[in-house]
């Protein structure tokens, strides 16, 4: 339970104090409405879980090797700045993935709805 605590207050902090959280929190409250309003089915909220579990642990773990980086290299690094910045990249693969795996679970069920 001492370890739950610390998780929370992880991703407590982490959307206090970073911007690119809160997209991903609006984000994820927006595709949780989308699916609920055009009834995905399991099958799909597994794809779409997983897609948006997937950014906000790349998110997460962005942020950590961000923090550590900072920590030990305070100065200006040029390694520093290629570690953090390939950590975003991960950050930015994730999230075009699971932008693409919204679209193509969401737009024909979107589709469907409008001609119905």
């Amino acid at each position: 339970m001492f370890g739950l605590k610390h998780a929370i207050n992880g991703l407590v902090e982490l959307i206090k104090n970073e911007r690119n959280a809160r997209f991903h929190l609006v984000s994820t409250a927006v595709v949780i409405y989308v699916g609920w309003k055009v009834g995905f089915e399991a099958s799909e909220w597994l794809w779409i879980s997983l897609a948006v579990a997937g950014v906000w642990v790349a998110e997460l773990l962005n942020t950590s090797l961000e923090r550590i980086t900072d920590l030990v290299s305070p100065e200006q690094s040029e390694l520093a700045k290629k570690a953090k910045d390939y950590a975003a990249g991960a950050v930015l693969v994730m999230a075009i993935w699971a932008v693409i795996v919204f679209l193509l679970v969401a737009v024909p069920r979107i589709l469907m709805s409008l001609m119905l």
